[in-house]
């Protein structure tokens, strides 16, 4: 099984988004000097019927300028700091990359556009199966989506968030874009997948929507779901699939 991630396509992006946010911020720039530049030297005089009319309009054009500029340096920090490395993803892909074969591709950091942000998905002939991936500690519940945490004074308290809320949406987001580009027949899976075993975090499941796993059982768990059935889709068809997802297609 390889263990990728798409780093070029994300590099790629990334300057591009870059690109996007300097232009942005020259725009920006531009418009507040010419707003500057009316405050400085006003062709209209104060005592003009119009003074008001102008003096609104290169108020608000500095503003938009501010405004505009600031969104492209937010732009450009965005570009500079987007993560082009799932730690935990990559854990998990080494666990797996023991026990599954070269037919697999484990690909980690999923970033496009109309598709959003992936943990990891899972690809080969059972198809696809999309991971969602914590390092949580401590005692949890799930029932159906909700989920709840154990304080440290015994008392249960909502997470937060739902794991499987968020893992439904990128299920429902992948088979979307896989239909748009021609793969409908693809199956998709998810799963939730805790990186520390029984020890670090306890779980008590009651009718989980999206199987939840500890890292160390997850083959084991996935034979009984994903893996039991191995020839989903020609393996053909699991290679485009994971150069769609690399971004090669």
């Amino acid at each position: 099984m390889e263990n990728v991630a798409p780093a070029r396509a994300l590099a790629r992006r990334s300057y591009q988004l870059l690109q996007l946010g300097f232009v942005v911020a020259a725009i920006g720039i531009f418009l507040s000097l010419i707003a500057l530049l009316g405050f400085a030297i006003p062709p209209i005089p104060p005592g003009h019927a119009q003074f008001g009319l102008y003096d609104f309009g290169r108020k608000a054009l500095l503003i938009v300028g501010m405004a505009v500029g600031i969104l492209g340096l937010a732009l450009a920090i965005r570009a500079v700091t987007r993560r082009r490395e799932n730690d935990l993803a990559l854990i998990t892909g080494d666990f797996l990359s023991s026990s599954l074969d070269e037919r697999f591709s484990f690909i980690r950091n999923i970033n496009r556009p109309g598709l959003g942000y992936i943990d990891a998905v899972l690809v080969g002939p059972p198809g696809a199966l999309v991971f969602r991936i914590l390092d949580r500690q401590g005692n949890l519940a799930n029932e159906a989506a909700e989920w709840l945490k154990m304080t440290g004074s015994n008392q249960w308290t909502p997470l937060g968030f739902s794991p499987t809320r968020e893992a439904v949406e990128d299920v429902e987001h992948l088979r979307a874009y896989l239909a748009k580009r021609g793969f409908a027949d693809v199956p998709v899976y998810g799963v939730i997948v805790f990186t520390g075993d029984e020890t670090v975090v306890q779980i008590a499941q009651q009718s989980p929507v999206v199987p939840i796993s500890h890292l160390n059982t997850l083959v084991e768990n996935l034979r009984g779901s994903y893996l039991a059935n191995e020839n989903r889709i020609p393996q053909q068809l699991a290679v485009a699939i994971r150069h769609l997802l690399m971004d090669e297609a």
